[in-house]
């Protein structure tokens, strides 16, 4: 440590002697150079930044993270240009401006801090556009404000005129290096740090690329060298004990399996009413003669509708990291699909998007489906969001389930609804439900009706089925894949009027439950509510009970939810590393796993303070869960890339 200390105070002696810290420099006019005009410019841009995600006023720290973030890219610029040096900064101040919003708009959507692994998905942004021109606000323009003023006082010639700034190059060539180890310092002393969030905000932005990065290769290594997984290794993890007689095992066998994927479909949704009308008039109809499970969370990572997908056919785990369509595309899936196939099934997915969106043109062959239907099929008529209306989905589904029920032989079809996708912009043209004045025209309004014209296609999609004479012969199975309404980016009115119509805090608990309903003609008739806690990696393992599918041989991570009622799930992106769901809590990760927060699943008590240590085995299941996944999914072989 004294040799550290040594060196940086050699290095700090060389950087300013003779510059910064003498009078002789300040004459020079230090103040008056691009490199400290556009440093303090970025400064307060990223204070501005620390405030809106991390809630955190404090000058100082912004100071420790901000300036050495900073100098790592402006030293190069004021080392590698000697002419048109301010036209240089300009454009460095205007890129790293737009990062700044950029992490902004990311969090205020997915309450997270973006990561360099985002730029995997870049060349979807235009597919996305809408949702993001949604998201900005004319206050972002304040990141700009010094380029504007900047560019109009250059056309009107009276731009300030600048000095050249008179230190050593050798000397900022030390500082730029002293910049990098303290960020490398950084990312080295917050390693520790569960909460991804924390993370950031004490690391610094750059810090925390490096430290992702660093972690990534760290993961890959140790999953690597991880001993192989087996079905016994994961239910001994989970302690699961397999009952004597699997209730309802078999109920749905030998039928049609129709799964209904809906897009942006939250649990609070189910039974809501606006100004007296109910919002899912036919889920709410649905649920008289269903299994209706009330109790289920999301557990997407980065891939969000696609990784729901993924989930629903595996049973698996998303990656930490990225999508799971784009990291385990090249694998050889064991999936329902193919375990479908063993029964005589075929199975096809359908989605109105280009498949080559999240990489699904590969994901769908890794699952094993005989065919997959996209934009080629669906075509352009009567677009929302990204593709053909939930209607033309669903009428189009119908025309080739009946075609497929004429060959004889049962099918799997997995429907991905997506017209009520954000950023929840009603077509004028539909008929739309009427809402009370107070919520016209809000995004909570907007969402409300856009998932009402779901419902109401869901609907016809179940019309079509009683008229094809398919509706009897098929299991019938209806999820959410994520959130539509982020916490983070609900404006405080429309928050306010959410939580009043919910009679509830709008916080993660609400977010991530989504609902799951199931149901089989002569089977569920009558209806049955669960209550107990259930993800969407346990979607599969209930699907295939009812099916009279065996899993006992299969790797899974979830479960049975009509047989196994002790539940803990992981959740990976979206709530931070260790996070986690158990029958009576979901658990926030803090710092450390005694800073967390608890938050009561059934218990109403605002004043409900719970022991994070009382659900410290959870915690260590979930964390041993994860790692098992991930290094059960490394070791599965590659595939043929051929569809």
């Amino acid at each position: 440590m004294r040799r550290w200390v040594s060196f940086c105070s050699n290095i700090i002696k060389k950087s300013f002697n003779g510059a910064l810290a003498s009078k002789q420099a300040l004459r020079r006019g230090f103040f008056n150079t691009p490199f400290f005009l556009f440093t303090m410019f970025l400064t307060i841009k990223y204070y501005g930044l620390q405030i809106h995600v991390f809630g955190n006023y404090n000058p100082l720290q912004c100071l420790a993270v901000a300036l050495p973030s900073l100098l790592l890219f402006l030293i190069p610029v004021e080392l590698g240009f000697r002419r048109k040096k301010s036209e240089a900064y300009l454009v460095l101040n205007a890129l790293l401006s737009a990062a700044m919003v950029s992490v902004i708009v990311y969090y205020r959507q997915f309450g997270i801090v973006v990561t360099y692994r985002a730029f995997s998905q870049a060349h979807q942004v235009l597919d996305v556009s809408d949702s993001i021109l949604d998201l900005l606000q004319p206050l972002y323009l304040l990141f700009f404000l010094d380029i504007i003023i900047w560019l109009i006082l250059t056309l009107w010639k009276s731009a300030p005129k600048l000095s050249g700034l008179q230190i050593r190059r050798t000397s900022l060539s030390s500082l730029w290096a002293l910049c990098f180890m303290t960020l490398v310092l950084f990312a080295y002393s917050y390693d520790g740090v569960l909460n991804e969030l924390k993370q950031a905000e004490r690391m610094g932005l750059v810090s925390y690329q490096v430290h992702t990065l660093v972690s990534g290769v760290r993961a890959e290594t140790a999953t690597a060298a991880a001993q192989p997984v087996t079905p016994d290794i994961v239910r001994s993890v989970k302690n699961l004990q397999e009952p004597e007689l699997l209730q309802w095992f078999g109920a749905a066998k030998g039928r049609n399996l129709i799964v209904v994927q809906l897009e942006s479909f939250q649990n609070f949704l189910v039974g809501m009413e606006i100004g007296g009308k109910p919002v899912t008039p036919v889920m709410n109809e649905l649920l008289k003669d269903s299994f209706y499970f009330s109790n289920v969370y999301q557990q997407i990572s980065q891939g969000n509708t696609s990784d729901a997908e993924f989930m629903m056919n595996t049973s698996f785990y998303p990656p930490a990291h990225g999508a799971a369509s784009q990291t385990y595309g090249i694998k050889r899936l064991p999936s329902l699909p193919r375990i479908l196939k063993g029964q005589g099934y075929t199975s096809i997915t359908l989605h109105t998007n280009e498949a080559k969106f999240w990489n699904r043109s590969e994901m769908y062959p890794a699952l094993g489906f005989d065919r997959y239907y996209d934009k080629r099929f669906f075509g352009e008529e009567d677009i929302i969001a990204f593709g053909a209306s939930d209607e033309v989905l669903y009428r189009k589904t119908s025309e080739l389930l009946s075609q497929l029920k004429e060959r004889d032989k049962p099918f799997y079809a997995h429907v991905i609804a997506m017209s009520s996708h954000h950023p929840f912009l009603p077509p004028p043209e539909k008929e739309m439900m009427q809402l009370p004045e107070e919520w016209e025209g809000t995004d909570v309004g907007n969402y409300l009706k856009l998932t009402n014209y779901a419902d109401r296609a869901l609907g016809q999609f179940f019309e079509q089925l009683k008229a094809a004479g398919l509706w009897e012969q098929s299991m019938l199975v209806v999820y959410g894949d994520h959130f539509g309404l982020s916490s983070h980016s609900l404006k405080a009115n429309e928050r306010e009027l959410l939580e009043a119509e919910l009679g509830k805090e709008y916080d993660a608990r609400t977010v991530h439950n989504i609902p799951l309903v199931i149901m089989i003609p002569g089977v569920t008739d009558g209806g049955q509510r669960f209550d107990n806690v259930g993800g969407q990696v346990d979607f599969m393992p209930t699907v295939a009970n009812l099916l009279g599918l065996s899993l006992k041989n299969h790797v899974i991570f979830g479960q049975d939810l009509l047989n196994y009622r002790k539940n803990v799930l992981g959740s990976r992106y979206y709530l931070p590393t260790g996070s986690f769901i158990n029958n009576d809590i979901m658990y926030i990760s803090g710092e450390s796993f005694g800073e967390g927060t608890v938050l009561p699943l059934h218990n109403s008590d605002p004043q409900f303070k719970g022991d994070p240590e009382l659900y410290k085995d959870d915690f260590i299941q979930v964390i041993k869960l994860l790692q098992l996944n991930d290094a059960y999914l490394e070791s599965l072989p590659e595939r043929r890339l051929s569809f």
